[in-house]
């Protein structure tokens, strides 16, 4: 009676070991770009938390500017001292006044002036853009982090606008209303980008937008 063997011959051995290998290669490549995915999402939906928080923040400071609709009229209806809006450093800055409540007959009266300064240490060099990366020679403050905000300074105090330090670009524009036949500039543009690397390093550039129109109450 001729013996019967059971087992595997060495090209199925060799067949099996190769697909264990491209199946082991395929999970890894899923893994991979599946934590890349997160790591991505998570920096882009950092970007975009920081940039509302810096808007909410500044829009509510800012709607209570007293614009040309009070300033600019005869008897003005601003107190006394207060200014009309001003954008600033070529649309990256503004100044203003804003009303505080006070215990006289008046009611109110203007604070000291409100100016928002943008601070970006991140430079262009030998025709390299900025690159989100604190580069030799850009700590200027020497806090030894990349400095990219905006501000808001009044008399002593000076604190950060959304705690936000990924403001790549920023844009104030005084506009007119649509409505008003004298074209009094009473709307505010605003316009932020901000950026951050995916990760240490050179990693990926995050980028993220957001723009807005803040109607001024005074």
């Amino acid at each position: 009676m001729k013996k019967r063997i059971f087992g595997f011959t060495l090209i199925e051995v060799t067949i099996s070991i190769a697909l264990m290998g491209i199946i082991s290669l395929l999970s890894f490549l899923a893994l991979q770009s599946s934590v890349k995915s997160s790591s991505l999402s998570y920096a882009q939906n950092e970007i975009d938390s920081d940039l509302r928080n810096t808007f909410n923040e500044l829009s509510e400071l800012v709607k209570q500017a007293y614009s040309e609709v009070s300033t600019n009229v005869t008897p003005p209806t601003a107190p006394a001292g207060a200014e009309a809006i001003q954008v600033q450093n070529n649309g990256k800055g503004l100044r203003f006044f804003i009303p505080v409540p006070v215990n006289t007959p008046a009611f109110l009266q203007s604070s000291q002036p409100i100016v928002v300064q943008y601070e970006n240490e991140d430079r262009s060099s030998e025709g390299v853009p900025p690159n989100a990366i604190l580069d030799d020679g850009e700590d200027t403050n020497g806090d030894r982090a990349l400095t990219r905000r905006l501000v808001m300074v009044q008399e002593n105090n000076r604190r950060v606008i959304g705690s936000a330090n990924c403001i790549s670009n920023v844009e104030f524009q005084l506009l007119p209303d649509r409505s008003d036949k004298e074209n009094t500039p009473t709307l505010l543009y605003i316009y932020l980008e901000g950026t951050k690397r995916m990760g240490p390093g050179e990693g990926p550039l995050i980028r993220a937008e957001l723009s807005g129109i803040v109607k001024l109450e005074n």
